[in-house]
Order: structure tokens, then C-alpha cells, then sequence
């Protein structure tokens, strides 16, 4: 993991003007405020909570095992923030843990010595904290803070997905105070192959050498389950840099000291130092370090791609997207391969001597066999940087209603007739119109994982079921239809599995003009690419289902409410034949007794 952390105390009050006087008197008290509140200990070995909010600082002895319970409403999502967490980290968290539990007595989650101390859980009305250790004599002391809010009116409206190149993130009502029981969590994911790094201008949440209070916590990675970066609070600046192309960033404050909250820039730059290439289904994305840039002597409008009317679309980072069908990119089928390649350029100027190398970045995003080949080469003269990366073909198969193919069907499993036509289109999501799509093989299952025994609706190009039929379709689709048939034994459900081929359309020679060939003759075409997609369950309807009236889920209730009838008589009659068979031995039995031995009624008075 790489990263790096700077940080700067203001502390020169006496050349501040007022305002500045009163930010410093704020800094110097804030401490002793933070330490009067760290002073409240829970002496107690559990107990219930009724409060509405409270911090719980607790110090656990040996062999203890307590369980404090959080009473609130059922109607309110209780949060739970844990900033401090310092177990016996030689125990096994079988052995000590702390464990936080709904109020069904459900685990939702489990902290062990070894976890982060950052860790946020939230439930439903109310949750018990059970906290127990081992026999080993070590100080141990945990921090949490809980506190209730109604699903949908948190404390403020925050955080959220970012996508992109640079930005800035800061607190809520930043730059001014943010609210009390703020809770945000952005996460920030910005292209492959590069990594994101902050610069905080300004943080000022409560000081606390343990960052308890209010804190911001930063995860390498997209989630708060990736690791953890770094904690920060108090008064101070800092730069962050994450080893991945993803972040993480949380905001925790409490119910008290609402201060400024923080202020952060963030920028993707490559992982190289150098610069960087993604490609996916359209474009490639090059990204350039400014840093490098000027230390050849060029900046961002040296930079040009072939087309010049194409610029970058950011400048710090510099970030070029690239199309495959413009700017000046050129397609080139080869070996297999096809691959979409452009150059950028930054030339010296003058006409007689120059002192500054002669840039060229060229990029170029290959398809070959189900993946994106992604190959970088960055020439300075002669030297020659090159960068590979791979991705998949987004290759999607869906069921259509008609052969108009006009809306897929998006019912799981698909509900058919015994016979009926099925329409299905193979799509590749892309934007290349020279690029076009051919059903090579498709098959049948009665299992998902194809492991039972299958049967062919096409083979190699070759036809094998009789109902099988190409539909005529554009660029970049593959469209067919068959019959619906079911398995024997029983089987409810069909899974297909079908392997398409993507070739140049400009290509007479590919594989998607040849048709039928046999397993010997199926690699003869010059250049294509196969992928494979699944699609299913289809299952067929009851015979009571398949009348033209009603819809599925009316007949499927109407055939429930009949067999609820049908077992319904039937209970009834198997109790009037128990009654009946009862009654009959019983008065077969009494038949058989003396009549000395029958009660008979006393008379009354």
C-alpha cells in the first residue's frame, strides 16, 4: 500500500486579525473541552441505555462479559459509530470480541482485536453491545456513539457516488458549521490504472488525540471494508494518496463543538507518474501527469491529437477521450485482432535548433479472444513506455415478445407455451457500425450450470434443431427463433448458452460469411472474436394457464384457490368417514356389554 500524509498546526495567533484571534482562543480551549468529555467512563458492567443519544466510553477488565442494551423506538434506525477500539490484540476473537446484536437477538456484526477501530453498524429499534475477554490482564477500553434518526431525514443531505478525472469534496454548510449527527460517505472511482490523490485545505472538526469525537475516515478502496487509509480531526491539513483507482471518505461528528467541517481537492494521476490508458466499449481514456508534461518543457496546449478540433477535456489532470469512430483513431484487422490506435503529439517549435525532446504518446485499444487488449507506448525520441490491461466483450442475449424485436422481455424466469415461437437478439454494446455479430453455437439445459445433458440448437454454424431459424438484423446483433420444447424426467426449466462470433463486416473472408462449417473447418475465417452469453430460466405454463383470458399471475391464483377447494372436500370427507367408522364401534362395543354394567341417570327430585 502506498500513501502519504502531511500535516500543519496553525499556531501563529499573533498575527492574526480578530477573527483569527478568536479561531486560535477556539483552538487552544477546544482540548480542554475534548478532555472533560473523554473523562466519562462507563463503570458499569452493562445495563440499558434510554437515552436518546449518548457516547459510551468503557474500560474492560479480564474475564468479563457484559452486554449493554440500547433501548429506542421501532420506528427510528439506531447508528451505532465505533472510533475507538483496543482489545487484547494476542487474543482470538472466538476468545474476546465485541458483538452487536439486533433486537430479534441477530447478529450485525462482530468486532475483533484486529479489526478497524472505525466501524459503523445500524439497525432497526433497538441493539444490545456485548463486549467479552479473555483471562489475559491488559488494558482494554472501546468508545461508541449511538444515537437515533428516522429513515430518510438524516441530519444533512451528503455524500453519494463521484465518478471522474478531479473535484472537490467538503462538509455540510461547509464553509460553515456542520450539523450535529452529520454522517456522510462519498465514494469517488476514477479510471483504471490510476490512483487518486487528496489535499485538504482545510479540516477543522472536534480536536481529540484519539479522533473519538468527530472524525474523517479514509478507505483505500471502494467501500468501507477496504483499508483504512487514515483517520483525521482537530485543527490541521493533509495529502492522501490511495495505492487504487478507488476511495472511500467518511464523515462522523456527534451532538456537540460543530465547527467548520473540511474542504478536500481530489485528482486522478496514472499510476506511472508518467501517464495512463483505459479503453472500454467506444473509447480510450489517456490520462498525462501535468508533472511530467513540464518537466519535458511542454504544457496541455502543446498536446494534440491528429484531429486538432479535439482537445483535452481536463487539464489537471490532463485527460484526452479518445473515440474509436473519430479524432483521427485508425482501425486496423489483423492477426485475429482488431485495434483502434491514435497518437498524441507535443512538438518542439522553431525552425533551426530545439532543446526540448519530441513527445508521442500512442494509445491503442485491441480486441482479441472475449477481452480488450489495452497497450500504451509513449515515445520520447527513443524511449518506449508500454502498458498492457484486458476487459471483456459486453456482449448481451435477451428473449423478445414478437419479431418486431422491438422491447426485450425482462420476466425471470420466462413463463412460455409448449410450441411457441421464442424470438432472441445477441447484442454487442458498441458504438462501431463496422462491426458485426453471427451465431455460431447455441445450446440447451434443463440446469444452470449446464452440467446435465444438453441439446443443440445450432452447432458450428450448423443448424440441428429443425424449428431453429436466423432472423435478418443489423450491425452489431444476432437474431433467431425456435419452438419451445421442455425436457423429459420432469424438467420445469431450459437454460441457453450461446457462443457468438464478432467480425469485421468489410471482411468477405470472416467467419460470420461462411455459415456452416464442420469442427476441423471452424477457424478458416481471418478474423473474429467469440464470446459466450447465458440466458434463462424459460419455463412452460400449466394447461390452464395457456387459455387466451386472464394473465399469469390471475390464472396461477385461480389454479391456487382450486386446489385450496380440492383439499379442502377432501379433508371434510376423510372426517365424515372417521366419524362414521368411530360411531359404528362404539355402537358395536356397548351392544356387547351386560346391562348390570350400564350407567344409568339417577332420577331427580
Amino acid at each position: 500500500m502506498r500513501w502519504t500524509v502531511k500535516r500543519n498546526l496553525r499556531r501563529d495567533a499573533l498575527k492574526m486579525p480578530p477573527v483569527g484571534l478568536l479561531t486560535a482562543l477556539l483552538f487552544l480551549v477546544t482540548p480542554l473541552l475534548a478532555k472533560e468529555k473523554a473523562t466519562e467512563f462507563e463503570a458499569r458492567c452493562g445495563g440499558s441505555l434510554t437515552e436518546a443519544y449518548k457516547p459510551i466510553q468503557i474500560s474492560v477488565n479480564s474475564d468479563a462479559d457484559c452486554t449493554w442494551n440500547i433501548e429506542r423506538p421501532a420506528n427510528k434506525t439506531t447508528r451505532l459509530v465505533f472510533s475507538t477500539l483496543n482489545l487484547n490484540p494476542a487474543s482470538d476473537c472466538s476468545q474476546e470480541n465485541v458483538t452487536v446484536l439486533d433486537e430479534y437477538l441477530q447478529v450485525v456484526g462482530v468486532l475483533c482485536p484486529n479489526s478497524p477501530k472505525i466501524s459503523v453498524f445500524e439497525s432497526d429499534g433497538s441493539l444490545s453491545v456485548r463486549v467479552s475477554t479473555d483471562s489475559t490482564s491488559v488494558d482494554r477500553n472501546v468508545y461508541f456513539l449511538y444515537y437515533s434518526f428516522t429513515p430518510g431525514y438524516e441530519a444533512a443531505s451528503c455524500g453519494g457516488n463521484l465518478r471522474g478525472f478531479s473535484g472537490n469534496i467538503s462538509s455540510p454548510n461547509y464553509p460553515g458549521r456542520h450539523p450535529h449527527f452529520s454522517f456522510c460517505v462519498w465514494h469517488l472511482e476514477a479510471p483504471k490504472n490510476t490512483q487518486i490523490r487528496l489535499s485538504f485545505s482545510e479540516i477543522f472538526v472536534e480536536i481529540d488525540p484519539l479522533c473519538r469525537f468527530d472524525f474523517i475516515a479514509l478507505y483505500d478502496g471502494p467501500t468501507t471494508s477496504s483499508p483504512l487509509l487514515d483517520v483525521l480531526c482537530g485543527r490541521t491539513t493533509a495529502q492522501v494518496e490511495t495505492s487504487s483507482n478507488s476511495l472511500t471518505l467518511m464523515l462522523s461528528t456527534d451532538y456537540a463543538n460543530s465547527y467548520f467541517g473540511f474542504s478536500v481537492d481530489y485528482v486522478a494521476l496514472p499510476k506511472s507518474n508518467t501517464s495512463s490508458l483505459s479503453c472500454s466499449d467506444n473509447e480510450m481514456t489517456v490520462i498525462i501527469n501535468p508533472a511530467y508534461i513540464a518537466s519535458l518543457g511542454y504544457d496541455v496546449n502543446d498536446l494534440e491529437l491528429p484531429d486538432s478540433s479535439c482537445r483535452p477535456v481536463g487539464t489537471n489532470p490532463v485527460v484526452f477521450s479518445i473515440p474509436f469512430n473519430g479524432c483521427g483513431t485508425v482501425k486496423k484487422v489483423e492477426d485475429h485482432t482488431v485495434a483502434y490506435t491514435n497518437t498524441i503529439t507535443a512538438s518542439p517549435s522553431g525552425s533551426v535548433i530545439t532543446r526540448r525532446k519530441q513527445v508521442q504518446i500512442i494509445v491503442t485499444c485491441e480486441l482479441d479472444s472475449n477481452a480488450t487488449m489495452e497497450i500504451m507506448y509513449t515515445t520520447e525520441n527513443d524511449v518506449i513506455q508500454e502498458h498492457h490491461d484486458f476487459s471483456k466483450y459486453d456482449v448481451s442475449l435477451s428473449f423478445y415478445p414478437s419479431d418486431q424485436f422491438s422491447s426485450p422481455v425482462l420476466d425471470s424466469p420466462y413463463f412460455i407455451g409448449l410450441n411457441q415461437t421464442l424470438y432472441l437478439q445477441a447484442t454487442l454494446n458498441t458504438q462501431d457500425p463496422q462491426l458485426t455479430v453471427f451465431t455460431d453455437t447455441c445450446f440447451a439445459s434443463p440446469q444452470a450450470n449446464f452440467q446435465a445433458t444438453n441439446y443443440d440448437l445450432i452447432r458450428h454454424g450448423c443448424v440441428k434443431d429443425d424449428t431453429y431459424h436466423n432472423v435478418p438484423s443489423g450491425s452489431g446483433t444476432a437474431r433467431f427463433s425456435f419452438s419451445a420444447f421442455k425436457f423429459l424426467r420432469s424438467h420445469n426449466s431450459v437454460y441457453l448458452q450461446c457462443r457468438v462470433v464478432i467480425c469485421d463486416s468489410n471482411d468477405p473472408g470472416s467467419r460470420c460469411t461462411q455459415g456452416c462449417v464442420t469442427r476441423q473447418r471452424r477457424d478458416l475465417g481471418s478474423h473474429n472474436w467469440k464470446t459466450n452469453a447465458v440466458v434463462g430460466p424459460i419455463r412452460l405454463k400449466h394447461q390452464s394457464e395457456i387459455e387466451p383470458s386472464g394473465s399469469v399471475s390471475e390464472k396461477r391464483e385461480e389454479g391456487s384457490k382450486a386446489s385450496q377447494t380440492s383439499f379442502y372436500l377432501l379433508g371434510m370427507l376423510v372426517l365424515v368417514a372417521n366419524v362414521l367408522v368411530v360411531a359404528l364401534v362404539v355402537l358395536r362395543y356397548s351392544r356387547k356389554q351386560p346391562t348390570g354394567y350400564r350407567y344409568q341417570q339417577l332420577p331427580t327430585q
